[in-house]
């Protein structure tokens, strides 16, 4: 069978430009915000960081509207309805140009800062832990000045007199989370300050980390590092328990005490020391100039942070976290390194007592039928019918060009018999998809009815979601006329034409201006509050109130599209709608509301985001982006 996946290991190999940040420096970001550099943004926790901001943001508008915003339910329901009750001439809104929808996202510049409101008390467990971003003042020495951002530090002293190893140190504001995978910053050293030293190079050296115009060998009593959360920052990173470093006077690596190991070259002005820190080996590496060092450390446990340390007045360092291109090519490296972890994987043979004592051909076939059987009722369960009957005939020339009849174990893909005798009514649940897909709801609620009478007699909170989404595309034909005094006939057709058997006095002309566009809405809400106004469903975690007070919140702004509750006319939000909505069908039918395919990918999802947050290789898994995305 043909693979319907694409290489994860190769996926995304093109990057994208690279400028310098001019925009608000985002380095020392507050506690409410999230910061995660371009290399990481295709990772499990990337996506765990915009799914917890996404709904947070989302939670944030809907409670704006209740704390006396134009988009409070005071407005939205009383006033608003009120232009009716009162039989008044509704005011048009004087609609502006801009139409472009806020984004839920900002990005920057090779990376991604997503905002949370601090309103919201978000579910501990639900919340990603922060990556460090910029240098944490606390517990530091007096020694140490910490500016520009958070990120430039410099050693004023003086140290104690007659002690050559006291010094200072600073970390992070984070620690380093192991689900990142791989965790790579850089320092840029500014100053080797006043007691660095320098001699000329011999004429006959060749180093590959010095620049072509430096004609001497600088070095500097910095050192680049990480450490844990208890140690006290009065020592050079390595020198005591539970803290590692690179030094630049001497090239000499420090594991958790004061004796180093010869390492690398020195450093000092002008120079660019990188540190990585790799959970799927637990190691580190550290680069010079945009060039990788050989492994520094292995065995790496316990909770670590990002750390800087100096010895000598007038030292001075700038450490970049992501917010500007690194000199290093850490992104190659990052895809190095999920390579590898795939090439793990596929070279990983389950035990034969998982395979049911199978033989390995034998089990190679019982997983490829499995993989069938999931393909085909995924496109069955979505009534992609004409879909199904491709796939079976695909499989069908398959088996018959590479096996023998007798070879093909029975319980492949029959879909001859048994799927394709439900053709009537996957198709039937495909059509009302589509018009919920396409906005136009009252086709999905006649079809609906038709077809599947149970439905909504037996769910009527899905009736309600369906009579709320097409007051939002009511509003968004509002909005999106402001563009011409007349709408498109095909899109006013949709929604406006034909309308539920319970509000059919709401009809608007066949060509409609946006006074008649905004009527018709006005009347369409009025009728919804009323039928609404006092009902909850019990068996149901649906807020009738709230969710009547959220989309009537869109009558209250002049320019919906450009409000703070634009989200709820976008398009995406269609897509939960026909799923619930195809959902309550199959359940009436006496099936699963979900795909098994899609059952499978949640839960491997979640085994993998559990298992990525004690670090190790499955941080590098990222099943929706290395197999689902286009």
């Amino acid at each position: 069978m043909a693979s319907f996946l694409h290489d994860p290991a190769t996926k995304g190999q093109q990057s994208s430009a690279t400028t310098t940040v001019t925009t608000p420096a985002l380095a020392g970001l507050p506690a409410n915000e999230f910061f995660v550099p371009k290399y990481l943004s295709s990772t499990c926790y990337a996506d765990c960081v915009a799914n917890s901001v996404a709904t947070a943001q989302l939670a944030s508008q809907r409670a704006a509207q209740t704390r006396g915003s134009p988009g409070s339910s005071t407005t939205s329901s009383r006033s608003t309805f009120g232009l009716l009750d009162d039989e008044t001439t509704p005011q048009l809104y004087n609609y502006s140009d801009s139409s472009k929808h806020s984004s839920l996202v900002r990005g920057l510049s090779g990376f991604h800062a997503f905002d949370l409101q601090e309103n919201i008390a978000a579910t501990p467990g639900d919340v990603p832990p922060h990556l460090p971003s910029c240098w944490s003042s606390e517990g530091v020495s007096q020694s140490m000045e910490i500016f520009g951002d958070m990120l430039e530090v410099k050693f004023a002293g003086p140290p104690a007199k007659g002690n050559e190893q006291e010094a200072a140190a600073v970390r992070a504001n984070h620690p380093i989370p192991p689900q990142c995978g791989l965790f790579y910053f850089e320092v840029e050293v500014l100053s080797r300050g006043k007691d660095g030293y320098a001699f000329p190079l011999p004429r006959t050296s060749t180093s590959t980390f010095e620049r072509d115009d430096q004609i001497i060998n600088e070095r500097s009593f910095i050192g680049v590092g990480f450490c844990g959360p208890k140690v006290q920052l009065n020592k050079m990173p390595g020198w005591v328990s539970d803290s590692w470093g690179y030094h630049g006077d001497d090239g000499n690596t420090f594991a958790c005490q004061n004796s180093g190991k010869q390492y690398g070259p020195t450093f000092s002005t002008n120079d660019v020391i990188g540190c990585g820190i790799n959970f799927r080996n637990r190691t580190a590496f550290y680069t010079k100039n945009g060039i990788a060092l050989e492994t520094a450390f292995k065995d790496l446990k316990g909770t670590l942070y990002p750390a800087v340390g100096m010895r000598t007045i007038g030292e001075h360092v700038r450490a970049n976290f992501g917010q500007r291109e690194f000199v290093f090519d850490i992104e190659s490296y990052m895809r190095e390194e999920k390579a590898k972890t795939y090439t793990q994987i596929h070279a990983f043979q389950p035990p034969l007592e998982l395979l049911g004592g199978r033989s390995s051909a034998r089990a190679d076939t019982a997983i490829t039928q499995t993989i069938h059987k999931l393909i085909s009722s995924y496109l069955a369960h979505n009534g992609y019918v004409d879909s199904v009957r491709a796939f079976a005939g695909d499989v069908q020339k398959e088996t018959n060009a590479f096996t023998s009849p007798k070879s093909v174990e029975d319980g492949d893909v029959n879909m001859g018999e048994n799927e394709i005798a439900e053709d009537l009514e996957a198709i039937n649940r495909q059509k009302i998809r589509a018009a919920v897909m396409e906005g136009n709801i009252n086709r999905a609620l006649k079809l609906t009815e038709l077809f599947f009478p149970k439905v909504f007699e037996d769910n009527p909170e899905i009736l309600f979601q369906l009579k709320c989404r097409k007051f939002v595309e009511l509003m968004r034909l509002c909005a999106l006329a402001k563009k011409s005094e007349y709408a498109e006939d095909d899109e006013m057709q949709d929604v406006s034409n034909d309308d539920d058997t319970d509000m059919r006095d709401a009809e608007v002309p066949a060509k409609p201006n946006l006074a008649d566009l905004l009527n018709e809405s006005l009347r369409y809400g009025q009728k919804l509050h009323e039928s609404y106004r006092n009902k909850e469903f019990p068996s149901s975690t649906t807020d009738v109130q709230k969710a009547l007070n959220d989309i009537f919140a869109l009558m209250a702004y002049p320019d919906p599209i450009n409000s703070p509750v634009a989200y709820l006319l976008a398009e995406e939000g269609r897509a939960p709608v026909a799923e619930d909505l195809n959902s309550a069908i199959l359940v009436s039918q006496g099936k699963s509301s979900v795909a098994k395919l899609e059952r499978l990918i949640q839960h491997t999802t979640m085994l993998m985001r559990e298992l990525a947050e004690q670090g190790g290789q499955s941080a590098f898994v990222n099943v929706r982006h290395d197999f689902l995305a286009p």
